[in-house]
Formats: C-alpha cells, structure tokens, sequence
C-alpha cells in the first residue's frame, strides 16, 4: 500500500505523498465531494479537554488536516513546539508533564538531603530505580561481562543513541533510562527540555545521592503527573528498556527478528534506520512477535525500513501495534503485500487495512489510492470481505464513499488513550500494553 492509502512521509508541510499517476484527470468522480487539503480544524472540537490544555501546556486552537493527520502547535513553559499526530501529542503532553515534575523533584528537600548524603558519604537504604538488570541474576561475571559488553559498544557504535564510555561505566545512561521510564516517557525522546532535567537527576543518581521512589512520590505529590492516565506499552516493556543500552536492544531485536524468519539483509537496514529511537524499534519488533507465528512479518520489516524520518518511523511504529491487537485479540491473520504496503488477510478470506490516522477526510489522494488498492483487492483469489480499521475519526463523507465501494469502515480504533472520544472498540486497561484494545466483533 504505499502510495496508497498510508502517508509516505509525515514531514513538516503534512502532505500525503502519493504517486503522481494516483492524481490523474482520468480518476472516475468519486461518490462524495472531494474535499481540499490542509484542512484546518478546532483543537477544541478533536481533543478531550484534557489535551486542549493543562498545567504548563496549552495545545494552539487552528490544527492543520492533511487529509489523514493533524499537525498540532503546543504551547509551554519550554516554548512553542509542533507535533504530527495525536499520538506524538500524547507523548509531549507527558514529557511536558514529566519535565515539570522532574524540576520539582530536584527541588525537593528529600533530593537536597540525598545529595547532601551522598558527599558526605551518609546515604543508607536508599534503593535507585534502576537494579536488577535483565539476564545478570545469575552472577557477578556475566553481569560483569554484559557491563564490559555495553562499554565497548558505547566506544565504537555509531548508534545516535549510544551514550558515551563515560555515561556507560559510571550507570548514568541506566538511570535516564529508568527515571524516564518511571516518568512514562521514551527515554530517547528529542524533547530538549526534558533530556536536560532527567540528566540532572540521572547524575545525581550515579554519583551515588540515590532518588528514591519516596522522593519521588514527595516530589510529584499533586503536581500534573500524579494525575495523568498514560496507557502505553512503555509499560509493558518497561523493564526491557530500563536495563538494556541501546547496543543490547538492537540485539535482542536481531535475535528476535531472525527468529521471525526476517533475512538478515532486511534486518540489518531496519535496525540500522535512526529515525526509530531505540524505544520506537523495540516496541515495532515486540508487536510482531506477540503475533505469533503468522506468515508476512518480513513484509512489514521491509516497509518499516523505508521510514524516511521520525514521524514516519512512529507511524510505523503504531501500524506495527494495530495490527498486533487484532491478530492478537480479534482473529488471526497474515500479513501481506498490498499495492507495496502490509495489510492483513484472515483466514477467512477479510482483507484488513490497519491506519493509525487522526482524521481522514474524502480527498483527491485518497480517492486515487482506494482504487490502486481495491484494484489489488480485486486480483485476490479467496477474499470475502475488505475491511479498513482506522485509530481516529473518519469524516462522514470518507466513510459513506469507502462504503459506496464496499469497504467496511471503523474508526475510533482507539489505542494509546482511553480520554478521547467514544469508540467502536471496547479498551481494556491490563498492565501497560499501548496495544491493549480489544476490537469489537464484526456487526
């Protein structure tokens, strides 16, 4: 489906960018008005009230529509910084949350007495958030060999993401990782504001003034994160990510790809794409596992390492997600190769095209790209059915011409927020997977 129906590249214009034969004057008239694009829209009228604002943010009211996704400016104590996607909406919305909470953190007497502690060599019972790391319980010398491990990678890889010698053997990459974890954000996030205050406290842990989590709760006690509902499958993986550096996540990846059947070829271009933070891969790579043995997942693989930048990379990144919760918690299907972009086919014969999209509106593309894509339909021996299954809103005159031409159409597929509008799914709220929505039967 590329070229067709997804967006090729989220860049800072928003434009779907789509073959130039998808536009041509020869197009049959489709059933609804076309309607043009950049659409602008109400913040107001797309986001629960929660996301319109809050303490410290502010999301700018005009919200620009490129046909599937909306481009958001918010507003903070940091600065004025723009977002595609109501998902990455969610996540800056977090970190801003999360950098607040972290400023107050630091400027907690129960800090101020940790640090005084750890200089005067004082601090006792104290237990950092970042112990036990995965695959060391069985002994000081793989535990030791792994940390020497971790340090050569640090000297020579050129992962973006791979702190330094010195952040590696003194534990001070481990504790950014675990504090923005237990914050609930991507430890890898591009947010400046908040990597700059995670690494003031990441070095206070690793010189030894260990932040507990009572002084974090004494920190963050009342403040904006203390209410927040983040469902996400940071959690689910959280500990996963804490404990392993970059290096050690891209093997478990490997490994986990190539049990998969993925060719190493393919996985050696997907995990060498850094527009994936090493948080966005493992998570990419986590749902195509938990689909089990399914054929196809070598297919995804090579789409999701095309991504020609971030928001493209975390688009994938949710794709990889929606399609996990239906095989998981729907009906078991393959994934499959449809007009160069992965779909899925059920065993009985439903094609499902997955779209983590906010608002999809009735346009020139779309209609060019629903005919490419029902025209591969078509030439399809077995199918009884075409389904697309989107995460946000679908515009009423999108949804009556897909009809018009026979696909069954879901939206409100909701997966990283249970605060928005009322869905066609029913979430449930088990331990931490961001892909935790149980779909709603076929009516």
């Amino acid at each position: 489906m590329r070229n067709a129906l997804t967006p090729r590249r989220l860049g800072a214009g928003l434009l779907v960018v789509l073959a130039p034969w998808m536009l041509s004057a020869q197009s049959v008239a489709a059933d609804a008005p076309l309607q043009p694009v950049p659409k602008t829209l109400k913040a107001s009228k797309m986001l629960p009230k929660g996301m319109q604002q809050g303490e410290g943010f502010s999301v700018r009211e005009k919200v620009s529509n490129d046909g599937l996704m909306n481009t958001y400016v918010v507003k903070s104590d940091y600065g004025e910084s723009t977002v595609i996607g109501d998902d990455h909406l969610r996540a800056r919305i977090q970190e801003i949350r999360a950098t607040r909470a972290i400023e107050e953190l630091a400027g907690s007497k129960a800090f101020g007495d940790a640090a005084k502690g750890a200089v005067s060599g004082t601090v006792e019972g104290g237990k950092s958030l970042v112990t036990k790391p995965v695959e060391t319980t069985k002994g000081a010398v793989k535990g030791m060999g792994r940390w020497m491990g971790n340090v050569g990678r640090s000297v020579t890889s050129k992962d973006p993401y791979q702190e330094n010698v010195l952040a590696t053997a003194t534990g001070y990459d481990a504790a950014k990782r675990g504090y923005a974890l237990e914050f609930g954000v991507d430890p890898y996030t591009d947010f400046e504001p908040f990597q700059k205050q995670l690494a003031r406290v990441a070095r206070a842990d690793a010189a030894g003034a260990l932040v507990t989590s009572v002084a974090m709760d004494a920190a963050t006690e009342g403040t904006t994160l203390g209410t927040v509902v983040t469902v996400t499958s940071l959690a689910a993986m959280k500990d996963v990510l804490k404990d392993n550096p970059p290096g050690t996540l891209s093997k478990i990846n490997r490994n986990k790809l190539t049990d998969m059947g993925v060719p190493d070829h393919q996985i050696d271009g997907f995990l060498k794409n850094y527009n994936y933070t090493p948080t966005q891969a493992t998570l990419l790579v986590e749902a195509l596992n938990r689909m089990g043995n399914v054929k196809g997942r070598e297919i995804f693989i090579a789409h999701a390492t095309s991504a020609p930048d971030k928001p493209m990379a975390r688009y994938s990144q949710q794709m990889a997600e929606m399609m996990a919760n239906y095989v998981t918690q729907y009906e078991r299907a393959d994934i499959i190769d449809l007009a160069d972009e992965p779909a899925l086919k059920t065993r009985k014969g439903v094609v499902v095209i997955v779209l983590p999209v906010d608002f999809m509106l009735w346009t020139r593309e779309l209609d060019g790209a629903e005919k490419i894509v029902g025209a591969g339909i078509a030439g399809m021996s077995g199918v009884k059915l075409k389904e697309v299954w989107v995460e946000g809103t679908v515009d009423p005159a999108a949804r009556r011409s897909l009809e018009g031409r026979g696909w069954k159409v879901r939206n409100n597929v909701q997966l990283a927020s249970t605060e928005s509008k009322t869905a066609e799914v029913t979430p449930i709220t088990s331990p931490g997977a961001r892909g935790a929505a149980k779909v709603a039967p076929t009516p």
